[in-house]
């Protein structure tokens, strides 16, 4: 069970988080709602961005979709 945690604790994907949490909790003196704070504006950056290159893509692709030429007129 042991060898088990330490091998799970050890992955990128748990690691790189509490890290970057430990960093910025350190930077506002662990002062937990301004660490909420920042959190919470850059979890709404990322979905702004993420809303913003789906929308970008979508229009792309429907702008593609548009302007393809016809059998009759060419």
């Amino acid at each position: 069970m042991r060898d088990l945690i330490a091998k799970q604790l050890y992955q990128p994907a748990v690691v790189l988080p509490l890290l970057l949490l430990t960093r910025l909790m350190v930077t506002l003196d662990f002062n937990l709602a301004q660490v909420m704070f920042v959190m919470v504006m850059k979890g709404s950056q990322h979905a702004y961005q993420f809303a913003l290159r789906h929308t970008v893509a979508r229009q792309r692709i429907s702008a593609a979709v548009k302007h393809l030429p016809c059998n009759n007129c060419c």
